[in-house]
């Protein structure tokens, strides 16, 4: 990989694109990572990218990102748009030598999602998608527990997430639960992480079926509130997913895993907690380590986003230095678009072109 910063005593030049709900989560994160300047806030409302800049103690703003990717001191952004602006803008970022974090989704289809990745590897730069929580604590133990048989043969796993989205969230959006800006809603937008974690500790998953719903928000918003799958993994086992944005509670992820020899059941909200294990031995005294661990740290931004944005953006920095992968790879989140593909298709979204197998996780 032809890297821009080879010599890891050298300041990693970084930039924000995008100034809205998680852009602060960016800020901390790089400014946690050591080793690392943070020159410009850029944000099509100028006083957005001023208000961060404020705040992160950012030095210049803009609302060009063109004059982000000119300014050839840059060895990095963050893109955290709208979900149509984030293909042209890895692809323009990518063109001009920098390193690209973009939240999810890496791109509204997968034939942009393929060309990106596939652009990185030609340019010799790293393409990352946002996916904190595969980085938690709590989701690695669970992973690693996996790995080690602890659990058995994994043979059933069930994710819900429920959230409480309002009316005027959609309304006063210019892009949030469109089909043009967000590609999507409850599925793409809020339950992404979710499916994630699960299809990367599953190692894969594929679609048996699904159905979107979209009764309790539709005079708000064009795309769908609530989404239910059923859904199987390389291995067979069986995973029932559910997301919707018309709840009274703000926040809450569950995921379960059955296996022949444990049961665990735990959260991605902020901090990702443990609150069933059972099985072995082994099993439970790695739990009761784990619950042992406590993340005290508060979230720079929105409480349930987490903290491990922080782990993400070192584990990036690691790989634009030293060229080695990540565990959220540019690929990886290719496969998770890929699978939110198939599921809009299968739910009667508007998702309709031919897609890949989603093949297994990264």
């Amino acid at each position: 990989m032809n890297l821009l910063r080879s010599d890891t005593h050298t300041p990693l030049v970084h930039a924000i694109i995008g100034c809205g709900r998680v852009a602060p989560n960016h800020v901390d994160a790089f400014s946690a990572a050591g080793g690392v300047v943070l020159k410009w806030a850029c944000d099509r409302d100028m006083e957005a990218a001023r208000s961060l800049a404020r705040s992160g103690r950012i030095s210049a703003v803009t609302t060009d990102p063109a004059e982000v990717f000119a300014d050839a001191e840059v060895d990095s952004v963050s893109i955290a748009v709208d979900h149509a602006q984030h293909a042209p803008l890895v692809a323009a970022a990518l063109r001009a030598g920098k390193h690209v974090l973009v939240e999810k989704p890496l791109a509204m289809s997968d034939a942009e999602g393929a060309e990106l990745v596939a652009l990185g590897e030609r340019t010799g730069r790293v393409l990352s998608v946002v996916s904190q929580h595969r980085y938690d604590p709590v989701v690695q133990a669970v992973r690693s527990w996996l790995a080690k048989g602890l659990l058995g043969v994994p043979v059933a796993v069930d994710v819900t997430l429920q959230c409480g989205r309002t009316a005027p969230y959609y309304r006063d959006s210019y892009w949030r639960g469109t089909w043009a800006g967000e590609g999507g809603s409850a599925l793409v937008n809020q339950g992404y992480h979710a499916l994630d974690v699960v299809r990367w500790l599953c190692r894969g998953l594929e679609v048996v079926g699904a159905a979107a719903g979209s009764g309790q928000l539709r005079e708000a918003m064009e795309t769908e509130d609530t989404f239910a799958a059923l859904l199987r993994s390389p291995a067979g086992t069986l995973v029932t997913y559910s997301v919707t944005v018309a709840s009274v509670i703000s926040w809450r992820t569950r995921i379960g895993v059955v296996g022949s020899a444990g049961t665990v059941l735990f959260d991605l909200d902020h901090p990702g907690t443990l609150h069933l294990v059972d099985g072995g031995e082994e099993l439970v005294t790695a739990a009761r380590a784990e619950k042992a661990r406590a993340t005290r740290e508060q979230p720079s931004g929105i409480d349930y986003y987490g903290i491990s944005h922080r782990l993400q953006a070192a584990d990036f920095c690691r790989s634009v230095r030293t060229g080695d992968p990540m565990t959220a790879s540019g690929a990886a989140g290719l496969e998770t678009l890929r699978l939110l593909t198939q599921l809009y298709r299968a739910g009667g979204g508007r998702r309709g072109e031919p897609v890949a197998p989603a093949g297994p996780a990264r």
